[in-house]
């Protein structure tokens, strides 16, 4: 059995954020990279600007391909972990091939949610998690096709704008009342919206798919309104699930995630966890939760690596965040936006301008900056993020944080700000 001093699983961004991490402190101990996927690195957020046409596929890669080699990795590329023996320090691959290690890292990310509806074996029907997913649904894109894509998240309204690039006639179904339900607010929602509808995407909320139609492949679905939409194409793209199941068989704390301490170790001492399948420390709550983005990943995985090779460094906690830009009209939400039930401690202020458009969110709480929506004016976010990073009280500045030119030389002209990257707090 090959042995090596560190095991990652896992080659998005936690797991080579982990590499560097380790690579900082420790120069010559050995390090294997196992993926199931037979590719170099790449961003899987950056599938669907593959499907649009928008990124080649060299284009995907967010590390040159003399990595490995470069920080001297050895990769399993192709090659799937099956199970993990934490009593006797061992990685099983596929094959039967088995792995020895002294630390351990899982960054085994999360797979799309397939819903197990009446037809969803057809031919036709994709998710968009990874790149052969993509090269999946390229491969259906025909001129006079239709398409359908369930859920109106982030991964979804991607998928619909990219195929809606295609020259597809797109529709959206969202089974709540608005688009981006889990990060955006109902006002910010329905600008966005509305800019979808306005180039030609077909968007029904408050309905679901109760079943999809056609022999062996996708002829379309039909709607909980019993309403039928004809397609030929179905993409899911609602949902994930954090990849626990090595963890489980190991007997690793889990929840909905792998639990995590501030190192970003697991229950096992020399094991470790970070990304989409870590439940990690809460930048804002402090407790336990999932932020399943690609910075968090990074962060997470950097300080797993450090700590792996003999460091001592906290995660200092992630928040939910996510941006992107559909038809031109760009948006970001962080942190809470919304509350799921009554909350008077929170404070909401918002500006709307329809006209630019323009729209811009804050919560409060006990003084700090708590969340943030901005829609057709993002470029100063960052401001929002620090300001909540650093749990700055902004409460003589609340009203200002809505004006569309704050930036940070109106927090340093505050005094809020000593410099560009230095924070520092006022009572």
């Amino acid at each position: 059995m090959d042995k090596f001093k560190y095991i990652v699983i896992g080659n998005s961004a936690a797991g080579i954020a982990t590499v560097e991490g380790i690579r900082k402190l420790d120069g010559e101990g050995t390090i294997a990279v196992i993926s199931d996927e037979d590719m170099h690195a790449y961003c899987r957020c950056l599938t669907s600007y593959y499907i649009k046409g928008k990124v080649a596929k060299e284009g995907l890669l967010f590390r040159p391909k003399t990595f490995y080699e470069d920080l001297k990795v050895t990769p399993f590329l192709g090659k799937k972990a099956i199970k993990i023996k934490p009593e006797e320090n061992w990685v099983e691959l596929e094959g039967g091939t088995k792995l020895g290690y002294d630390e351990l890292m899982l960054g085994t990310g999360a797979s799309a949610v397939v819903y197990d509806m009446p037809g969803h074996e057809k031919k036709g029907v994709f998710v968009l998690r990874k790149y052969d997913d993509a090269e999946k649904i390229l491969s259906e894109v025909k001129p006079g096709k239709k398409a359908a894509v369930l859920g109106g998240g982030l991964v979804g309204l991607k998928s619909a704008d990219a195929l809606h690039a295609r020259g597809i006639e797109t529709y959206v179904i969202i089974t709540s009342k608005q688009v981006m339900s889990q990060t955006m607010d109902p006002e910010g929602a329905k600008i966005i919206q509305d800019r979808l509808e306005e180039n030609g995407l077909h968007v029904i909320t408050g309905t679901s798919v109760e079943e999809i139609l056609g022999g062996d492949h996708v002829e379309g679905i039909r709607l909980s309104s019993g309403a039928i939409v004809e397609i030929d194409i179905l993409v899911f793209g609602k949902g994930v699930f954090p990849n626990i199941h090595l963890a489980v068989d190991a007997g690793l704390e889990t929840d909905y995630g792998i639990l995590v301490d501030e190192h970003m170790r697991t229950s096992v001492a020399n094991i470790y966890a970070a990304g989409d399948v870590a439940e990690a420390k809460d930048l804002i709550n402090g407790g336990r939760y999932i932020h399943a983005i690609w910075p968090n990943a990074v962060e997470q995985g950097k300080v797993a690596g450090l700590n792996m090779a003999g460091g001592n460094v906290e995660y200092e906690g992630g928040m939910g965040m996510n941006s992107v830009e559909l038809f031109g009209l760009p948006s970001i939400s962080m942190g809470i936006t919304k509350l799921r039930k009554p909350d008077d401690s929170y404070e909401f202020l918002s500006k709307l301008e329809p006209d630019k458009p323009f729209y811009r969110k804050i919560a409060v709480k006990n003084g700090r900056l708590v969340g943030a929506v901005c829609i057709g004016q993002v470029e100063n976010a960052g401001i929002f993020a620090e300001l909540i990073r650093q749990k700055i009280d902004v409460s003589e500045i609340k009203e200002l944080l809505l004006d569309e030119d704050f930036d940070y030389a109106k927090l340093h002209d505050l005094k809020i700000l000593d410099d560009e990257d230095m924070f520092v707090k006022v009572s």
